[in-house]
């Protein structure tokens, strides 16, 4: 059954990993956010499937995505808001 898991698995962490990068190249800032957080959970559920090769250098890298995609957010975030909110300002 786990071999299962990781073979669809790692497919599956593939194509999350693609669709974030695509919404992250966007110029759209909602559309570039949710980039953010799919690129977070596509890293994490990598780390998950190589802890299970084995290969912790991997999960490192992976974690380390992890929150640099999640910082990413958070900042990108208090950008937008603060962008927003100098557009209001000045209609």
């Amino acid at each position: 059954m786990i071999e299962t898991l990781l073979l669809y698995g790692q497919w599956i962490v593939l194509i999350l990993s693609v669709l974030s990068l695509f919404l992250v190249s966007s110029v759209k800032h909602k559309t570039r956010l949710k980039g953010y957080i799919l690129t977070g959970v596509s890293r994490f559920s990598g780390a998950l499937v190589f802890i299970f090769f084995d290969l912790f250098a991997f999960v490192i890298a992976n974690l380390i995505q992890t929150y640099i995609a999640f910082r990413g957010y958070y900042r990108n975030k208090k950008i937008g808001v603060t962008i927003s909110n100098n557009d209001t300002a000045k209609e």
